[in-house]
């Protein structure tokens, strides 16, 4: 549009000098040469406006912290969320993070949102949903994220997958399955005329059905880290503490997922018997009636049953823990609870020493709350939680946790090793760099057109990341078309991807390279198209 208005110029112009020939000046009779046109012109592109907020996460091994291939659902309020979009402004409900276990997404222009739920799913893990906080610290567009999820395989977690054959949607015979390992355990037993329905109520129309039934070691930081968030986000004086999980699900051979019963069916969760009921001041024990929530994955909300709730039965046959049981007439993740003070004051850490460049993330590990945060670099201290969402996220008045410090790859900077008080009562940690040789190099980024070669311009505004293979990824920092890696392990390979927002790069040009740390990144041009400019 810009080349025709201003070859429609050129034109206008030419056209009067024809007519008149030349100006003259009518008082000193000096004759001003016609102006001709000039050739045409390749323009570089101007930089794309910088993103508001840019979310680069990664899903990880809660132990190793190595990255986990996961699909991701953005849900707002129970619902595909329309406010998430990539980098080029398009929404995205969903997102497939490929190999790299790393997603990138940005808030639609105009939307106001503060929080989005992610609902992550791997194969051999739990799946999982996170409340991901998008608010950020004045002048800070760029969110680390990690969500972490937990595998199948620990000690400390058990699941039992039965498969079995149904005829009409009705189960003919009993279903059972029975998951027990150590202190995690959870049975669960679908009587024989039962009408399976999907969702929406309706009969399923499969001919078999495979029941998954998952439970974790409530004593255990696993059961923290296996329970999804927003289980108290409504949370008041008190707070709904967990004291056991059963996770149970059902699909048909055509992957309907089994939602609904026609009448009740029957669960049972192990809980400890030297766990401790704070609302009695003792250990459970037969008798107890405990409260009931569960969690729908397919909308990420937590509903407290007022109308159910869970009966603690005898001892198990081994004496280690009560057989808490319910009735229900639905399937998701479950959990028994107490009910305790909440806490209303900060969960902070003060920070002694330099926090490096690339900045480090915060892991708060216990049976009850399991939170991973950033930290920029340079900070000296880290609100976790602030006093009036500390109980939105299952903090209690007594609340105990592990804090470890670690960069995005899991090298450890700091660990209390052990629970420590953080409902109020900051926790100081002194950095120990870690004994690993670090480097920093940067790159420039330029624009090369593809039809002129003499035309370039920096690329400003890019989203760049880097990885090593099977780590997490860290955003570049970017100033003026120049980006700066931070937190290199010298010796190691890293590649470099990068996205130009709306910028449009040449067919065929590559947009990521591969460099080893310790030595510099090679400056980058993208051949892209430039548009031809004609007129005078």
């Amino acid at each position: 549009m810009i080349a025709n208005k201003k070859s429609l110029l050129a034109l206008s112009v030419a056209s009067a000098l024809t007519l008149s020939g030349c100006f003259s000046d009518d008082d000193n009779n000096v004759t001003v040469p016609p102006t001709e046109p000039t050739d045409p012109v390749v323009v570089a592109p101007e930089a794309p406006a910088a993103l508001s907020v840019v979310v680069n996460g990664s899903v990880v091994d809660s132990k190793s912290t190595n990255v986990v291939p996961s699909t991701i659902a953005f849900l707002e309020n129970g619902e595909a969320s329309d406010n998430i979009v990539n980098t080029k402004g398009e929404v995205i409900a969903s997102v497939e993070t490929g190999e790299a276990g790393n997603f990138v997404f940005s808030v639609k222009e105009g939307a106001e949102l503060s929080q989005i739920t992610a609902v992550v799913s791997a194969d051999g893990y739990f799946s999982k949903s996170f409340n991901i906080d998008l608010t950020t610290e004045a002048e800070v567009a760029e969110l680390a994220v990690q969500l972490a999820l937990v595998s199948k395989n620990l000690d400390t977690v058990v699941e039992k997958v039965v498969e079995a054959s149904v005829a009409g949607g009705s189960v003919d015979t009993a279903i059972t399955a029975e998951a027990a390992k150590g202190k995690a355990g959870a049975d669960v037993t679908i009587p024989a005329g039962i009408v399976l329905q999907d969702a929406n109520g309706n009969p399923i129309t499969g001919s078999s059905i495979s029941l998954n039934v998952g439970s974790a070691d409530p004593t255990s930081s696993d059961a923290g880290a296996v329970l999804p968030e927003g289980l108290n986000a409504g949370s008041a004086a008190t707070l709904a503490a967990p004291v056991g999980v059963a996770n149970v699900t059902m699909t048909d051979d055509n992957g309907v997922k089994i939602k609904k019963f026609s009448n009740p069916i029957s669960i049972t969760i192990s809980i400890p018997k030297d766990t401790v009921l704070a609302s009695e001041g003792r250990a459970v024990q037969t008798g107890d009636v405990l409260g009931l929530s569960s969690h729908n994955e397919d909308t990420g909300v937590w509903t407290k049953e007022e109308n159910n709730q869970v009966t603690v039965g005898d001892l198990n046959a081994a004496g280690t823990a009560y057989k808490a049981s319910f009735m229900t007439d639905h399937l998701t993740f479950f959990t028994a609870t107490d009910e305790v003070d909440v806490c209303n004051a900060e969960v902070s850490v003060n920070i002694s020493g330099e926090v490096p460049a690339g900045g480090l993330f915060v892991d708060v590990q216990s049976s009850d709350i399991n939170a991973t945060s950033s930290i920029a670099a340079g900070a000296t201290t880290k609100v976790i939680y602030t006093a009036q969402n500390a109980g939105k996220n299952n903090v209690s008045a007594d609340a105990t946790a592990r804090i470890v410090l670690r960069d995005a790859e899991g090298t450890v900077w700091f660990d209390t090793e052990e629970e420590v008080a953080v409902c109020g009562t900051p926790v100081n940690a002194t950095l120990a760099a870690p004994q690993v040789e670090y480097a920093t190099t940067s790159f420039a980024l330029t624009g090369v057109c593809s039809n002129d070669a003499t035309v370039t311009v920096p690329v400003q505004n890019s989203v760049v990341t880097y990885r090593r293979a099977g780590k997490a990824t860290y955003q570049a920092a970017n100033a003026s078309g120049t980006y700066t890696l931070n937190n290199l392990v010298v010796g190691q390979d890293y590649t470099v991807n990068i996205d130009t927002l709306s910028l449009d790069v040449a067919s065929g040009q590559s947009t990521s390279f591969s460099f080893t740390a310790g030595s510099d990144a090679a400056d980058q041009q993208l051949q892209m198209a430039c548009e031809t400019v004609t007129g005078a």
